[in-house]
């Protein structure tokens, strides 16, 4: 743990150059990169929810508290939370709700925005029998109406992973999961006209199951997102002009983090969800180095049950813009719900 310490407790949801955006409970706020707050204090949600948002193991057994946030073209946030995204003026009014859509929130890289100011939500729903139609919504005016850009009909795939976009390429790539015949349900899609149509990449293996990717000049990477199946994680690299697979080597655990940094480095984080592929209960964060990744830091899973909170290690949105590392640790011991940051 040389390389990193402990800011604050919360949740790490978005970081800029100068601020990293966070949550406890219902409450958000922006942080410097010391842990002093610059920003007001805005809460959202009814008053059960705070109550049960102050409070870490019943935030997290019953998934309340805030997930997700993003900055918007006109100034404006947009926050997901339980069953219920808001749109928050810079002033804190709550300008529009939102929860048209199934499922509790979206996968962690489930939403973004694009340089255009399009808005992309993943719908992610457990979805055990394939008999709900699974929705892509786009909003164009800044989250104040969404609409259905594509579907995926029942019993097509189980649900969206994540949607995200790509400055190299200037495109937007979208994943989904998780089995089917010969892992039919794993795809990995690309959009170069803002979601209205989607090209089909790759699909047929576990390989292809990721839960968000990390972007370079020549290549996307991920790590794969076997939770409950037998399949070993591994860690891949896909190049962008021949779309081929390379599996690099094997991780300990399933992918749950992943993010890019302004000046080129990428990491990497796997969790403890107890499925038989783990190797055995600690989540690690990884840097991508010349070509293989490098375990930075490991800690063990805490005593709570993984119903309550996997063991995981996440990032915040907004990585791709700046160059300092922060991730929120969850479910491991003496980081119950952390946020973690470079020296």
């Amino acid at each position: 743990m040389t390389n990193f310490k402990k800011l604050l407790r919360g949740k790490a949801l978005y970081q800029t150059p100068d601020k990293i955006w966070v949550s406890r409970g219902m409450t958000l706020f922006a942080v410097d990169y010391n842990g002093k707050r610059v920003s007001r204090k805005c809460r959202v949600g009814s008053t059960l929810e705070r109550i049960l948002g102050c409070h870490r193991l019943s935030s997290q057994l019953l998934r309340v508290g805030l997930h997700h946030l993003l900055p918007l073209k006109n100034g404006n946030l947009l926050v997901t939370a339980k069953r219920k995204t808001f749109i928050i003026a810079p002033n804190g009014e709550i300008v529009n709700v939102w929860n048209g859509y199934q499922g509790n929130k979206p996968g962690h890289q489930g939403v973004c925005v694009t340089p255009s100011g399009s808005i992309f939500f993943a719908e992610y729903l457990l979805n055990p029998q394939r008999d709900h139609d699974i929705r892509l919504w786009r909003s164009i005016d800044n989250g104040m109406s969404f609409d259905v850009v594509h579907t995926w009909h029942a019993g097509d795939i189980r649900h969206l992973h994540f949607v995200k976009w790509d400055e190299y390429e200037h495109c937007l790539w979208l994943g989904t999961g998780d089995y089917g015949d010969n892992g039919a349900e794993n795809r990995l899609y690309r959009s170069d006209d803002d979601g209205t149509s989607w090209q089909l990449i790759g699909q047929y293996s576990q390989d292809w199951r990721a839960i968000g990717v990390c972007f370079t000049e020549n290549a996307l990477l991920w790590g794969t997102d076997a939770g409950s199946c037998p399949d070993i994680v591994h860690f891949v690299r896909m190049d962008r002009n021949t779309h081929r697979l390379e599996i690099l080597e094997d991780f300990e655990g399933p992918c749950h983090g992943c993010a890019s940094y302004a000046d080129g480095r990428a990491f990497f984080s796997t969790g403890i969800e107890g499925g038989e592929n783990e190797k055995d209960r600690f989540a690690r964060l990884k840097e991508f180095k010349n070509g293989k990744c490098v375990d930075l830091l490991k800690i063990e899973k805490d005593r709570w049950p993984l119903i309550l909170q996997y063991g995981v290690m996440r990032f915040p949105l907004g990585s791709d813009n700046c160059n300092r590392v922060v991730f929120t640790a969850m479910g491991l011991k003496g980081h119950g719900e952390a946020i973690m940051i470079e020296k």
